[in-house]
Parts: C-alpha cells; structure tokens; sequence
C-alpha cells in the first residue's frame, strides 16, 4: 500500500448496475396476479421509489396486506429473484468495467458497501461480471430486518473499518452512490462524494461534491 492509495467505496444498485429495478416490477406485477391482488404497479412508480426496502415496496403497492401477509410476499419475491431473472435485466453500468479497472490498475482499492445481503450482491457482481476488480465486498440485509436501518452509519462504519486496516485517511476516500445514504455516509467520513444519476432513474437531491451522468469522471480521482 502506498501513501497516496485511494479507497473507492461504491453502492451497488443504481450504481455499477442498470435494469433491476425493470426485473423487480415484473416480479411485482407476477407476484400480483398469481395472488389475485388489484394492484397498478408502474415502472417509473418503481424508479421513483428505487432504493426503499422490499417491505416498503411491499406496503406501498399491496397497502391492504395484513402484518403476516406482507411477510409470505416477501418470501415469494425471494423464490423469484433467481439467476435466470437477473440476468434477463440486468446489465452492468456503462463504463463500469473499465473505471473499476483503471482504478485498480493505478494501484488503489475498491470496495461495494451495500444494504443488500452479501450473497445477493455477490450473485449481481458474477452476473455482471464485475467481481475481480474489488478487494472487499460488504452487504448488510437490510431488506431482511424488521426494525429501523440506519444505511448512513452503517455504511461508514463499514468503509471505515476498511479505511483503517489499509491505513488510508479519509482525505483519500471516495465514495460513489446514487442515493443520499450513500452521500451522507460519504460525507459523515470526510470523504470526496460522487453521486452518479442514471437517466431512467429519477433524481434524488444529495450533498454531493460531484453529481455525474458519466462514471468516467470518477477517474479524475486516479
């Protein structure tokens, strides 16, 4: 490890991928019909509310399903989210693979800090062929806990305990999100925050240093 390393902590969905949030309204819409639920589920409704929790997602377009239901849904979404799904709409986001690359070939680290479990983030990077470019990957379930998730803590706690074993100040941190959770995180640690906006996914205002439509500009940082 050099003393100018960089750490480049990255959130995964809505950041380094693109399409899950296409596959999971269809997911919604099958999870519907075979339950004979009246629902309208629309995909820039999904987009709007992309980075809520399945439960959330859950009470908001099923609002008449009792406390026990909610959950039963939960477990059938879980059946659905297999690889075939995935990678149906899944893709990874443009020019991920060489940043990530170019990132790693300059000399410093990447990690993913999700609030998805790591069996499932891990599933989503092999899918898109993006895992050999991270050092660490770290996935806290928070779709699978039933009380209060704090994603700013949590994630800098993560991206901190990293930060200290590879003796990399926060001055040298980056953090890259789409969502102001992993913003805040970010700035919580005192390190330089991108957030990346997709097109199709409506925006979110954050505290970010940088606000970028290209992951390209992140190598600014290298």
């Amino acid at each position: 490890m050099t003393k100018n390393s960089k750490l480049f902590a990255w959130d995964f969905h809505g950041t380094l991928e693109t399409g899950t949030e296409v596959g999971f309204a269809e997911i919604l819409r099958k999870l519907a019909r075979e339950n004979n639920y009246k629902t309208t589920i629309r995909l820039v409704e999904v987009r709007k509310l992309f980075g809520i929790s399945i439960l959330d997602y859950l009470r908001h377009f099923f609002p008449k399903l009792t406390h026990d239901e909610l959950y039963e849904y939960r477990n059938q979404i879980r059946d659905r989210q297999n690889r075939k799904h995935i990678e149906k709409y899944v893709k990874p986001a443009p020019y991920a693979h060489e940043v990530l690359r170019k990132i790693n070939a300059a000399g410093h680290k990447n990690i993913v800090v999700s609030t998805s479990s790591k069996p499932h983030i891990l599933r989503f990077l092999e899918i898109v062929d993006l895992t050999e470019y991270f050092d660490e990957i770290f996935g806290t379930d928070r779709h699978a806990l039933d009380k209060e998730f704090d994603i700013v803590s949590e994630k800098a706690k993560v991206i901190n305990s990293f930060a200290k074993k590879q003796k990399i100040p926060a001055k040298n941190m980056v953090v890259i999100g789409d969502r102001e959770g992993d913003i805040d995180a970010g700035i919580l640690l005192g390190a330089k925050t991108y957030q990346y906006i997709q097109p199709e996914i409506p925006h979110v205002a954050t505290r970010a240093d940088f606000k970028i439509y290209d992951l390209r500009e992140i190598l600014r940082e290298i």
